[in-house]
């Protein structure tokens, strides 16, 4: 049954897997902050918009046709975070809600079933409003509806956060001793070509390469009988310079900012052609270095659940199969590094590496990544 909210109500939150999404006849931007008991913000990754699509336990999913959506974790939530904000901002910002009907916030569980409808009204001339927060308490967390008009606009109120605007957030992993390094599958356990030169000077060039992710569904006993389990694994390609990460493709970010990498959509279920990520050597920038493909498991299910999970490289002008592996000998993890295309002296070298790691989203594989660069 859905429940309708109203301002200021607090509401119960029985699931901690939710997805936000708002309807509204204007173009609007949907955030999160992610905030400490004092209202603030720990650095600027709790911001997550849409430049910055990731952030713990919350990612914004931008698909075409559909409107935005924060897809919620609450229960990956850090513990020093005890509220997620959510803020809905006009894409004009001299524009103002009192000119349009009221937004449609709508909430959802992981299955997709309507949890909660709130319509924001009363909103002003203004263009930012805080929509709604999640509060953390000793019971878990709980809903309560704002629809607060930010007069100063969306720069004024993360910066009231204690967010630094016009800074770009770096992740810059840092690299692990040699004894704490996981420990690479063997060359048996991958495919049978380890390692390819992608280009030789004089050669013909490989300009292109595909990383494909597939799996089949699972169907697990239920209390009326077999059920399908929420497995969604996702592929994501990390774009290094030198350890500082530069760009990424995935779920939530389908290209990367130049579009020399390409994510073809996420697939929640492993039907189908699964996912596919295309990487243009060509025109990744001088200074990028390598790229790295990564599965991860976003509901936390570990490879050894998954039934023939595998990922592929592909030559992205022949469609000739390159390099691939079995994702269910990663056994008891929830991510893996499976290879990285890297530079060397302009001469791009292709090297399965099928790492176990746990991992959830890609910003926690880009920090595990570090003994492969």
């Amino acid at each position: 049954m859905t429940v309708l909210l109203s301002r200021g109500q607090d509401n119960v939150l029985e699931t901690e897997h939710i997805m936000v999404s708002v309807r509204h006849s204007a173009a609007v931007d949907l955030s999160a902050l992610l905030l400490t008991a004092k209202g603030m913000v720990r650095t600027d990754a709790d911001l997550v918009f849409y430049n910055q699509p990731l952030g713990e336990g919350v990612r914004l999913v931008r698909t075409t046709g559909e409107p935005s959506a924060l897809v919620m974790d609450l229960g990956a939530v850090p513990a020093d975070i005890d509220h997620v904000r959510v803020v809905v901002t006009l894409d004009d910002q001299q524009d103002g809600f009192d000119k349009y009907a009221a937004p449609d916030l709508r909430i959802d569980d992981a299955a997709g079933n309507r949890l909660c409808d709130y319509v924001i009204d009363g909103v002003g001339a203004e263009s930012t409003v805080v929509a709604v927060d999640f509060d953390r308490n000793e019971y878990g967390w709980q809903l309560r509806p704002l629809g607060q008009g930010y007069a100063d606009g969306f720069a004024a109120l993360i910066t009231a956060h204690g967010v630094e605007v016009g800074h770009a957030p770096r992740l810059v992993v840092q690299r692990l001793p040699a004894e704490e390094l996981p420990e690479p599958l063997s060359p048996s356990e991958l495919a049978t070509r380890p390692e390819i030169t992608l280009c030789e000077p004089g050669g013909a060039e490989l300009s292109h390469v595909k990383m494909a992710l597939g799996w089949d569904p699972v169907r697990e006993p239920g209390r009326f009988g077999l059920r399908e389990a929420d497995i969604d694994l996702d592929a994501s390609a990390l774009v290094f310079s030198g350890r500082e990460l530069l760009d990424a493709a995935f779920y939530g970010q389908l290209s990367s900012k130049d579009g020399a990498v390409r994510h073809q959509g996420d697939n929640l279920t492993g039907a189908g052609n699964g996912e596919m990520i295309s990487v243009d050597l060509t025109r990744l920038p001088g200074r990028a270095s390598t790229v790295f493909f990564v599965v991860t498991s976003y509901a936390g299910h570990t490879f050894e659940r998954v039934h023939n999970a595998y990922w592929r490289l592909v030559d992205g002008g022949t469609d000739l199969e390159l390099s691939g592996g079995n994702l269910r000998v990663g056994g008891n993890h929830t991510g893996m590094v499976v290879a990285k295309v890297q530079r060397t002296d302009e001469i791009w070298r292709f090297r399965a590496l099928g790492a176990p790691i746990q991992a959830g989203h890609p910003v926690e594989a880009a920090e595990q990544v570090a003994p492969y660069l």
